[in-house]
């Protein structure tokens, strides 16, 4: 051959080949991967970065340092003593709004951050719970009660409809028995601290912000709404409270008669205090009277005053008498002087009545306010074009789901004596009445109690299902699938709906059901009217005298005393 005539052997040419197909077999498909070897050792731990500074630490030196750190003066240094300057990242003023900034709102844990003690504080409170140690009903005062089990002749009860009434709850995710009221997490902080007023909650998703605000709608900023915070030194303004108080029962002025969103922007003539200073009135918050505990600047505790049921050891309730001092002393040289000394029988006449019963001559005064309430006439179909109104501004007496309403402006109270207490009709501990109308909600006290002094009151009244046979003031399941499958503004069917109710609210229902009349009496404080349109003024005894105006007999009298009804009633 060739090659071995070129001088190349057989036995070379024989390992070039087999080199050859050696080499080509390299060419092949990988085999499988091993399995993985077993983890190394963990590496050592970096070294620690410094401490930052605490917000109390005034002069960096990481030690609270008392009393000079000790800001609230509670003999502890702590989150509650925090000084925006102390870590120098921002001016006082400024914290919230460069905070939030620099550091996305990430939810309530965002606010917990810096303020933890203050929601573990928060969650202790009547205005989340929504219930406390019942001091005022009567029968009841060691208990636990509250709007979580107090029944009403307006909307009923919560349980088994929380997902639509919590939207007015300071807290999220409210949507059934299961809510966490042991978490902070679920503090609603936001709706109490909202400078920008563009802050509001979704209706129907257990107190969830809303997607979009404002008409036309935007997309609601939770950013923009946490660097409000601390604007206006962070005390909440008249419009982070009156959305859900004047709103009560589902409407505006429904439920209380004295308390509209118009007074967030009224004048004097509506309510002296609230009226605006333009108008000649005094532009209060509603945290002028329905205060916090304080020292001196120092907020010692976020419970609001004014809780007349439950939990009113709470925050700090503003009276009459602690503003405007001793009645006596105030009309002394006015028209009503005269009235106010008046004697009879040896007694001052009119000692025993409250300042609001001649400067409260009338509610819903500027938008009317429901009076009446038939749950009976609910579930008929008919058309909106035949439904008439009532009242100021025009609103509708019948809907399908509530069934038909009464309005009316320029309310007179109903006077009671009053000693501070009230008897309520409780679900699942105090629900049976024993006659009709059952009263669900009435002051305590008559002319015999020391304690009683005649106060104003809105008288609601209308018709409720009730058990047929155990005489049980029934729960209705009016709204959301979350108690139950039947809720009455979906399946229009009375005994589903007060079975699912009942349950929830530990009723025993035995399945007949019938509409019984109710009454409840309403505490009557705002609208405060101007001092010529107060009760007496220029000596006018017939405003309450000479008339039908009042009820004497619920008052002990047989009638009029200056009409001869001098006798007390036993």
């Amino acid at each position: 051959m060739k090659l071995f005539g070129q001088g190349i052997s057989p036995p070379v040419v024989l390992l070039l080949c087999l080199l050859g197909l050696g080499l080509a077999g390299c060419d092949g498909d990988d085999g499988a991967a091993g399995a993985t070897g077993a983890a190394g050792a963990d590496g050592q731990d970096g070294t620690d970065g410094a401490d930052g500074f605490s917000c109390w630490d005034l002069n960096q030196n990481g030690v609270g340092d008392i009393p000079d750190e000790d800001i609230n003066g509670d003999g502890v240094v702590d989150v509650l003593d925090c000084n925006a300057t102390a870590g120098g990242d921002y001016e006082g003023a400024q914290l919230h709004k460069g905070y939030f900034t620099d550091h996305a709102y990430e939810g309530t844990e965002s606010c917990l951050n810096c303020h933890g003690p203050i929601g573990d504080e928060i969650i202790n409170t009547g205005h989340f719970k929504w219930q406390g140690v019942a001091s005022n009903i009567e029968g009841y005062e060691g208990g636990n009660h509250g709007k979580k089990d107090i029944l009403n002749n307006f909307c009923i009860a919560i349980a088994s409809n929380e997902g639509r009434c919590t939207q007015c709850h300071i807290g999220y995710g409210y949507a059934d028995a299961t809510f966490d009221f042991s978490d902070p997490d679920n503090v609603d902080c936001l709706v109490c601290h909202d400078q920008t007023g563009t802050y509001a909650k979704a209706p129907t998703t257990a107190g969830l912000p809303a997607a979009e605000v404002g008409n036309p709608p935007v997309p609601l900023d939770l950013t923009l709404v946490a660097q409000s915070v601390a604007d206006n030194s962070g005390v909440p303004t008249i419009d982070n409270c009156i959305f859900c108080h004047a709103r009560a029962g589902g409407d505006d002025n429904v439920k209380h008669g004295d308390l509209a969103m118009s007074l967030a922007d009224t004048t004097k003539e509506f309510d002296v205090h609230m009226g605006t200073l333009e108008s000649g009135g005094e532009d209060f918050e509603c945290v002028r009277c329905h205060a916090v505990k304080k020292d001196g600047d120092n907020v010692l505790s976020h419970g609001i005053g004014g809780m007349p049921y439950h939990s009113v050891e709470e925050g700090e309730m503003r009276t009459c008498e602690g503003c405007h001092g001793d009645r006596y002393n105030k009309h002394s040289g006015t028209t009503v002087e005269n009235i106010i000394n008046l004697e009879a029988n040896g007694e001052l006449a009119h000692d025993r009545l409250a300042c609001q019963v001649c400067h409260i001559p009338a509610i819903a005064r500027h938008t009317s306010t429901k009076v009446e309430w038939y749950w009976e006439d609910a579930g008929q179909t008919i058309a909106d074009e035949d439904i008439p109104t009532q009242g100021v501004p025009p609103r509708k007496t019948y809907n399908k789901k509530k069934g038909t309403f009464v309005w009316a402006n320029d309310v007179r109270p109903t006077l009671r004596y009053f000693n501070g207490k009230y008897t309520k009709f409780l679900a699942g501990t105090n629900d049976q009445y024993t006659s009709l109308p059952a009263v669900l909600a009435e002051p305590v006290g008559d002319y015999t109690d020391p304690n009683a002094m005649i106060y104003p009151f809105k008288k609601m009244i209308g018709n409720q299902p009730a058990d047929a046979n155990n005489k049980t003031i029934l729960v209705p399941h009016l709204f959301g699938a979350a108690g139950g499958p039947n809720f009455y503004w979906k399946v229009y069917d009375w005994k589903l709906a007060l079975e699912e109710g009942a349950a929830a609210a530990g009723q025993t229902f035995t399945g007949e059901h019938e509409f019984v009349n109710t009454e409840m009496y309403l505490s009557v404080n705002h609208e405060v009217a101007p001092a010529e349109m107060a009760y007496g003024m220029d000596g006018r005894c017939g405003d309450c005298h000479f008339s039908d105006q009042i009820d004497w007999g619920a008052l002990s009298w047989s009638g009029d005393p200056l009409l001869g009804g001098a006798t007390r009633v036993e």
